[in-house]
């Protein structure tokens, strides 16, 4: 059975289906569909779609690092190499003083608590290199010890 062809029209310029839409612009046929749907796309319109309100675009967020001035997190992203998220992080720990933004807010994060795994002999371990560096032993033989009955001693968390 043969897919429905959907009209549409782009920028003013009508196209018989929305595959011809892709061939011709060179856009993926989904990043069509998505604008077709969409309300921030007025110029995408099909009869095949009804328009959902999309939310505005987000407006930039000034931010400085190391004294130089980016017009938004992506802009400072691409020009130092770095992620947004890891830029974000940054600008809003008290670890970087140099990454300043007036909309984020610096926040300190409590610290992690220790997560303790084992327990030999009544004190708390983390992992079974710190048991075996302890007892001058190899963490493959404090494995064994956990492992065996005749250790009542060495005991999983």
């Amino acid at each position: 059975m043969p897919l429905k062809k959907k009209p549409c029209t782009i920028n003013g310029v009508h196209y018989e289906s929305e595959s011809a839409a892709t061939r011709a612009l060179g856009i993926n046929l989904m990043t069509i569909r998505t604008r077709l749907r969409s309300s921030n796309f007025p110029e995408y319109i099909s009869k095949h779609y009804t328009k959902v309100k999309r939310r505005k675009k987000i407006v930039p967020i000034l931010c400085t690092i190391k004294g130089v001035e980016y017009d938004s997190l992506s802009d400072a992203s691409r020009k130092t190499g770095k992620s947004p998220y890891m830029i974000f992080k940054r600008l809003r720990s008290f670890d970087f003083p140099d990454y300043v933004c007036a909309n984020i807010p610096k926040v300190s994060e409590p610290p992690k608590p220790i997560k303790y795994r084992y327990k030999v002999n009544g004190k708390k371990y983390c992992t079974l290199r710190e048991i075996g560096d302890m007892d001058g032993v190899t963490k493959e033989r404090i494995r064994q010890k956990m492992n065996s009955p005749k250790y009542p001693g060495y005991q999983r968390l």
